[in-house]
């Protein structure tokens, strides 16, 4: 295997890097890492492991011809390279995935992740793709079986990119006695059910010592969650909150999620995105930093979850939840499994790659 690109065109999805690059590296193969401007502002922790970087600039992203142009110029790079395997970190949708998987699929090995099983037998785009790439990767055990794929030449394996690298400690110390309860991202109303959470408290009998903390910007010029933020004041509930005005850096963030209890995905009901397609981000931090996740019923088929989850049906379900979880009654679920270790993923991870 040798040479290795590691391709990311988009401004995210860049929290499934580290752990392959790790993965690659320490099995002995050169990286070129080859990602959005936007990414590379806040890759300072991991940038240097890679060989050689190439960046995609926002002045080639907007444009279709400079877009096209890039990619071809990027093909001639890697070909000169002599890069043996190139791998999407999110190998679907953009123009730049199927170009360049076609413009390569005679002369390099070629795998992707999917972050979307849906797209895989309904998007035209991602079938174009798919005569291309025919080996994927997908985030979670279950994603394995969970959707029968139309094109049966396409091949599946998981794995788990649930290693960060070591972030300095900027976040304040959690105060004896508190328990935080973290949701990861900006306020997001179109993903989570933030009032759900506000309801729960509301009904739980006490709760001076839980915090929920919104680890992401509250971004306070947008009415929903202005409406949000009054919402916890007329309440009184403001103390139970930890929130924050900006975007938090990779430090910050990190070290928030490390210190917490638990964390919360707040819906009221899981729809098929999330019960056959795809995974939350905030799984893959609760694996990695070992924490128990509070989550809505819906996701109990899924082994992890079943394994490492308090659930939860509704607001008064939630408001229970905390209440176990105040009085110390929640017992906390061990990682127990060989598979939350580096060398069990990385294996994993490079059989797949080396496979035939």
């Amino acid at each position: 295997m040798g040479k290795v690109a590691l391709v990311e065109f988009n401004s995210y999805h860049d929290e499934c890097l580290y752990s392959q690059i790790r993965f690659l590296t320490d099995s002995g193969h050169s990286v070129t890492l080859i990602i959005s401007e936007q990414i590379h502002e806040r890759a300072s922790e991991y940038i240097h492991l890679a060989e050689e970087v190439v960046i995609f600039q926002r002045s080639s992203q907007k444009n279709l011809f400079k877009r096209i142009a890039f990619v071809f110029g990027l093909s001639r790079f890697l070909g000169k390279k002599k890069v043996e395997t190139l791998i999407f970190n999110t190998a679907s949708s953009r123009l730049e995935v199927i170009l360049l998987s076609h413009l390569l699929k005679r002369k390099t090995k070629l795998f992707g992740i999917l972050h979307n099983l849906k797209k895989a037998n309904h998007s035209f785009s991602q079938k174009l793709i798919n005569k291309a790439i025919k080996k994927f990767f997908v985030l979670n055990d279950f994603l394995l079986d969970s959707v029968k794929l139309e094109d049966s030449s396409l091949q599946l394996e998981a794995f788990y990119p649930i290693f960060f690298p070591e972030y300095d400690s900027t976040a304040p110390s959690k105060p004896e006695g508190e328990v935080w309860i973290s949701i990861p991202g900006k306020l997001d109303f179109g993903r989570r059910d933030y009032f759900l959470v506000v309801e729960a408290l509301r009904k739980a009998l006490t709760k001076s010592n839980l915090k929920i903390l919104i680890l992401g910007s509250t971004n306070a010029n947008d009415p929903k969650s202005q409406e949000f933020l009054d919402h916890i004041k007329i309440l009184g509930l403001q103390d139970n909150f930890i929130t924050f005005d900006a975007f938090l850096d990779n430090s910050t963030f990190h070290d928030y999620i490390k210190k917490s209890d638990y964390i919360l995905i707040p819906l009221d009901s899981v729809g098929d995105n999330y019960a056959k397609y795809k995974i939350m981000g905030c799984y893959n931090q609760a694996f990695g930093y070992q924490k128990n996740l509070i989550s809505p019923t819906g996701l109990e088929h899924i082994p992890d979850m079943r394994s490492h989850s308090l659930f939860y049906t509704g607001a008064d379900g939630l408001s229970e939840v905390f209440e176990s979880i105040r009085t110390g009654k929640s017992d906390k679920k061990e990682y127990v499994s060989k598979k939350w270790d580096f060398l069990e993923q990385k294996n994993r991870y490079i059989t797949f790659l080396e496979s035939n």
